[in-house]
């Protein structure tokens, strides 16, 4: 699982689309701190920073530094331009390390079918929906499939998973398995409970600007 690391950020008075456009020019990505009751504030992080945290350092949770203060935060949300290239906007919600968290993470395939009995590999969750503590949210779920043959899947509940983590699609969710050229794969199942939450790292392939100021 990926370590908290720390990014700075700065308060911001002005909102709106023109103000949002202004520190995207300057490098910087609009965003938002909400949660635990406490008054939403405005930030502005840099951008080379956050997507460093993201793609480099796989961060999901962060040391906010606002002022010199750090606030524990969740990574909820960042949306992207219509290219997916330029993040316009980031959502940091408050939390706790201990609290319990309900996030969409990676499922990762390791290796290749010893023997494949002229099945073609296919993966019907790419992702899992979990929940777990903030401070042990995994990177991804990886699984080993050198030993997995024709007609015997792997479903959720066949999966090995960290302590504390909990998966939200039902038990007998097919994860990945061989299946014979020509069959219809399997449909991926929702979630067991209802409410598992937004990604926390959402890409929406749109500009949504922030709503000019009233």
């Amino acid at each position: 699982m990926s370590d908290a690391v720390t990014l700075k950020a700065t308060p911001r008075a002005n909102s709106g689309s023109r103000a949002a456009s202004k520190l995207r020019k300057q490098g910087l990505v609009p965003g938002i701190v909400y949660g635990h009751k406490l008054d939403n504030v405005q930030v502005s992080v840099s951008a080379e920073a956050l997507d460093r945290a993201i793609r480099i350092l796989h961060a999901r949770v962060l040391d906010l530094e606002i002022d010199g203060k750090p606030e524990t935060v969740l990574i909820r949300e960042v949306q992207w331009d219509y290219l997916g290239k330029q993040m316009v906007h980031v959502d940091f919600e408050r939390k706790s390390r201990t609290e319990l968290v309900r996030v969409t993470i990676p499922v990762e395939l390791r290796n290749a079918p010893k023997q494949t009995g002229g099945g073609v590999l296919d993966q019907p969750l790419h992702t899992l929906h979990i929940e777990c503590p903030l401070g042990s949210i995994p990177e991804a779920v990886r699984i080993d499939i050198t030993n997995l043959t024709l007609g015997h899947p792997i479903h959720v509940k066949e999966l090995t998973l960290p302590e504390g983590v909990k998966v939200l699609e039902a038990p007998e969710a097919v994860v990945v398995q061989l299946k014979l050229p020509g069959i219809e794969a399997a449909a991926p199942t929702t979630p067991a409970e209802p409410g598992a939450g937004p990604e926390v790292i959402k890409k929406e392939k749109k500009v949504e600007e922030e709503a000019d100021e009233k």
